[in-house]
């Protein structure tokens, strides 16, 4: 894949997206924890920089972009966050929202990590959103394992796994964010992940993917030929993928089109419609949301 990249500004990353349908407790606060640490593990980096919701000044001419310098590690940046948000009895009360990374202003972030917990369910189940992003050197047999080791901790509604558009935070993002018209194969926070409506719907198909029993159902078993393969987890749910082989190699760009595009037919049934983000002219999101027809 073309990388159009600018090396302090933003550049093509993976990425997962994760929605949760957790009664967050004390005790799966500290699940979450042990889930930050094995994707430490995964890509053998380390965040240096944190954003709190709460905790931190908003962004302002001394630190525009609301980042700043994590003393004493990050699980102490943690706990801080979420340490007396969430009753030992789960309830509708308790939230809690951090960004942990390891940018600054001259260089992009090769990790990032968006946790936006919650227990307020009026709206939908799954409450809460952890983003990732990292190396595009991880490979997709590490991706998947580390998929299915949060699915056994966590209650994973629906995940998604691909190509993202990493933004530096310290740096203006609409210009990065408005290249995506003509990157069919990368998603973004801001375009495809930012805003979740219901349950019952995903925003797009992907190269990997965890899907929940509610999601299944209005799916009919996939075309043979259409190389989509299903993988069962715990839970009744499904992993969904379009990579090659048990090393799950990523075939050539031209038959990754082909295969988005078969999924994307599958995947009607349960299909969102998308809202136009506000960096896109209304021609460019059309031609962005006909990317896989």
């Amino acid at each position: 894949m073309t990388d159009s990249e600018n090396s302090s500004q933003y550049a093509i990353r993976k990425g997962i997206i994760l929605y949760l349908a957790d009664w967050f407790t004390p005790e799966k606060v500290d699940v979450v924890e042990e889930v930050l640490s094995r994707f430490l593990t995964m890509t053998g980096e380390t965040f240096t920089k944190k954003r709190s919701g709460r905790l931190d000044a908003y962004p302002g001419k001394s630190c525009p972009s609301g980042f700043r310098n994590i003393r004493g590690g990050w699980q102490k940046i943690f706990h801080r966050e979420f340490d007396g948000e969430f009753e030992p009895v789960p309830s509708q009360n308790g939230s809690g929202v951090l960004s942990l990374s390891n940018c600054d202003g001259e260089h992009l972030q090769t990790i990032h990590c968006f946790l936006d917990l919650s227990n307020f369910k009026h709206w939908v189940k799954s409450s809460s959103m952890v983003y990732f992003q990292f190396s595009r050197s991880a490979p997709w047999k590490d991706v998947l394992d580390f998929l299915f080791y949060i699915n056994q901790v966590l209650d994973v509604q629906y995940a998604s796994a691909g190509y993202e558009m990493a933004v530096n935070p310290f740096h203006f993002s609409p210009p990065a964010i408005r290249l995506l018209k003509d990157m069919p194969l990368v998603n973004s926070y801001d375009t495809e992940w930012y805003f979740r409506k219901y349950d019952h719907t995903i925003q797009c198909p992907n190269l990997l993917q965890v899907l929940s029993e509610e999601l299944l159902s209005p799916l009919s078993p996939p075309p043979r030929d259409s190389a989509i393969t299903l993988v069962p987890l715990d839970g009744g749910k499904q992993a969904v993928h379009i990579l090659d082989g048990e090393a799950l190699e990523e075939p050539s760009e031209e038959e990754l089109l082909v295969r988005l595009r078969a999924l994307n037919v599958w995947f009607q049934p349960i299909l969102a419609r998308l809202e136009k983000p506000m960096y896109f002219k209304p021609e460019a999101w059309n031609i962005r949301c006909r990317r896989f027809d």
